[in-house]
């Protein structure tokens, strides 16, 4: 047995989505809606080490069982207790955390991953992104972030549930376009999955908006669908919506779901010139299609 793994995965984000979560089998529920990898991630690597228990670090740092949940989770769905000790799990983490990146279903399936690969479990990719997906959505970390990087690139996500489960299309690509988001803080995605009000207004939205996407599935519907799902819903803080519509006539924004962060869509640099941020806070994204890598 190898004494370390690395898996690196691609992170997730989505513009629009319906909720669909009723089911009482967890690999059946998920979310419609669309959104789209990026070529930055979480690398996560697990260890051999002397110990009573599961260590977790979230870049550098040691954390608590309390801030590792989904992490926890997927130990919990492939080890039976006897075998929860004597590993180390280290997230580094390339894009900000509870802010709509799909940090925890990224992170979440490299740790499917890497333990399946160091402990020889010898269970194929399917059921490793199905207990990633099982466990986002037993902690409310998440509904569909996982489907979408089985995906991988652009995509549409025609019917709720895990790999396997559920069902993608690729959404295809509009010339000309490009990516950036900006980043201001946190939003708690278990939150607003618990908040009946939000709830509905999320589906009253998603449900009339995806089926428009479903009926043309290009990349410029997805950017004016998404940006109108933003204005319905309105899950944005002051700070969100007055920088989404302070945005130049050439430049669209809207909501990263769920975070306080925005995406910037956009054809020219020189687009980008008259936006009111700070560089430092505005990142241009690449599109990821291979979500998952072993890393040496």
């Amino acid at each position: 047995m190898t004494q370390a793994v690395s898996y690196w995965v691609a992170a997730h984000l989505t513009g629009l989505f319906e909720i669909k979560d009723k089911a009482e089998n967890e690999l059946y529920r998920g979310s419609r809606g669309a959104g789209v990898s990026i070529s930055r991630g979480v690398t996560t690597t697990i260890k051999c080490i002397k110990s009573s228990k599961i260590e977790i670090f979230f870049n550098g740092v040691r954390k608590s069982p309390s801030e590792t949940l989904v992490t926890n989770k997927v130990v919990e769905l492939l080890l039976p207790q006897t075998n929860r000790s004597n590993l180390r799990i280290s997230h580094n983490f390339e894009v900000p955390l509870s802010s709509g990146y799909g940090a925890s279903a990224a992170g979440a399936i490299g740790t499917a991953f890497a333990l399946n690969t160091l402990l020889e479990l010898g269970l194929p990719n399917l059921e490793l992104f199905q207990v990633a997906h099982k466990a986002e959505v037993l902690t409310k970390s998440g509904l569909g972030d996982v489907i979408g990087l089985y995906q991988g690139g652009l995509e549409v996500r025609l019917k709720e549930g895990a790999p396997g489960i559920g069902s993608t299309i690729p959404l295809k690509n509009s010339p000309g376009w490009k990516i950036a988001t900006v980043h201001f803080g946190s939003l708690s995605t278990s939150l607003v999955l618990s908040n009946p009000q939000q709830r509905k207004a999320v589906n009253d939205a998603g449900s009339e908006l995806i089926s428009k996407l479903i009926s043309r599935p290009y990349f410029d519907n997805f950017i004016e669908l998404s940006a109108a799902f933003t204005k319905k819903v309105k899950l944005w803080s002051p700070q969100l919506k007055k920088s989404i519509e302070n945005l130049p006539p050439t430049v669209i924004g809207s909501q990263i779901m769920l975070g306080e962060a925005f995406f910037v869509f956009y054809h020219d640099k020189r687009d980008l010139v008259d936006i009111k941020i700070p560089k430092s806070q505005l990142n241009k994204e690449t599109i990821c299609q291979n979500t998952i890598l072993r890393r040496k």
